[in-house]
């Protein structure tokens, strides 16, 4: 009876079996078995501990191209959680934008907000040999899946959105010191009773700006308010619509609303709109993230913006900087966002009657503001 050596790892039997063999072989050998191509390629007692090994490589059989399968194609993978949302168009926009100036092409994945998806197509990017991916992960849950994928040789960024404990650069708005400033302004203008619509606290975008919430209340002596905080879920047509319905039916309406999106904003103004409430007048609205043409059409949403174009220009040339320098040190690069004062969170109510009609269809009476 023949006795084989005993490995710790799967790695170790991979470097112990193949370290005579040259790259390309070993690449070829590991190609044939993610494909079920293996016969012949190898001896079968070694079946398992290459199919281990590939699963704990996370590596990817290459995609037949024109470009063949060299690393320097120039081409970027942007996964985007849901291209719809004009938030992510704009923050796609300036990929594309800094990518042809550096000369990159861009391939677009839309996740839905799906991990299994998610997972699929960094799969893919990388079977296809780009040369580094952008991503605005879908949540927190999305911590295993990149954390498998940061041995396969191909540099990932995290764009608006970051992970704990997640050793990837991350480009993002400083959300705390946004969420802070725009409550403080609610506060300065006399409103004590904030309401704050968040998303999903699995992001960490939603948390940062509940923090920055509670800090400007904790900060003014006002006491916090958990009735008045509400975890709205990002997959309805209008989010926001339930949790303002919701804030109406108490006996007391609260003197404002931040809600954590422009199309969550939307949801607020929908449900005013319905029962008859003015803004500011009867409640102020401020939100984040401007919707285009917003601010010609009707002069009314209070706004942080955050900067969208410049954080898609920041994440390319780190992701150039990563493929240039792997070894670069980590970074998580902080944004700034633009406060955009308009009517509805009250500051300029008492300036001249303006009207506004809000563009809802199916009301016999508009509501004008």
């Amino acid at each position: 009876m023949r006795f084989y050596p005993f490995y710790a790892n799967t790695t170790q039997f991979i470097n112990a079996n193949y370290s005579r063999c040259s790259s390309s072989y070993r690449c070829f050998t590991y190609d044939r078995f993610s494909r079920n191509q293996w016969l012949g390629v190898c001896p079968c007692r070694y079946t398992d501990p290459i199919l281990a090994a590939i699963r704990d490589l996370g590596y990817s059989a290459p995609q037949p191209s024109r470009e063949g399968t060299r690393r320097n194609a120039h081409t970027i993978g942007l996964i985007l959680p849901d291209i719809g949302n004009p938030f992510f168009t704009k923050i796609g926009h300036g990929v594309e934008q800094a990518a042809n100036l550096h000369e990159y092409r861009v391939i677009i994945c839309n996740s839905r907000s799906d991990i299994a998806l998610e997972k699929r197509y960094l799969s893919d990017l990388i079977a296809r040999r780009v040369d580094g991916i952008i991503i605005a992960p879908s949540n927190d849950a999305s911590f295993a899946t990149l954390e498998s994928f940061t041995n396969a040789q191909c540099p990932i960024i995290l764009i608006d959105r970051e992970i704990p404990n997640l050793a990837i650069d991350v480009v993002q708005s400083d959300n705390q010191q946004a969420a802070l400033k725009i409550t403080q302004h609610l506060i300065a203008l006399g409103h004590r009773r904030i309401a704050f619509i968040s998303g999903d606290n699995r992001i960490s975008t939603s948390r940062d700006r509940l923090y920055g919430y509670r800090l400007a209340l904790d900060t003014a002596g006002i006491p916090f308010d958990s009735s008045l905080v509400f975890e709205e879920n990002p997959s309805l047509a209008l989010p926001g619509y339930v949790s303002t319905q919701q804030l109406c039916q108490r006996n007391a309406l609260p003197d404002a609303i931040m809600a954590i999106n422009a199309m969550t904003a939307m949801g607020v103004v929908q449900v005013c709109t319905e029962r008859q409430l003015r803004i500011p007048y009867d409640i102020a609205l401020v939100t984040f993230d401007d919707l285009e043409y917003a601010g010609v059409l009707f002069p009314f949403f209070t706004v942080m913006e955050q900067p969208t174009t410049l954080m898609g220009e920041t994440a390319v040339k780190r992701l150039i900087l990563r493929i240039q320098r792997p070894d670069h040190e980590i970074a998580n690069i902080k944004l700034s966002s633009t406060f955009i004062e308009r009517r509805s969170c009250g500051s300029l109510k008492n300036e001249a009657f303006f009207a506004v009609t809000l563009p809802f269809a199916n009301q016999n009476q508009p509501v004008s503001y």
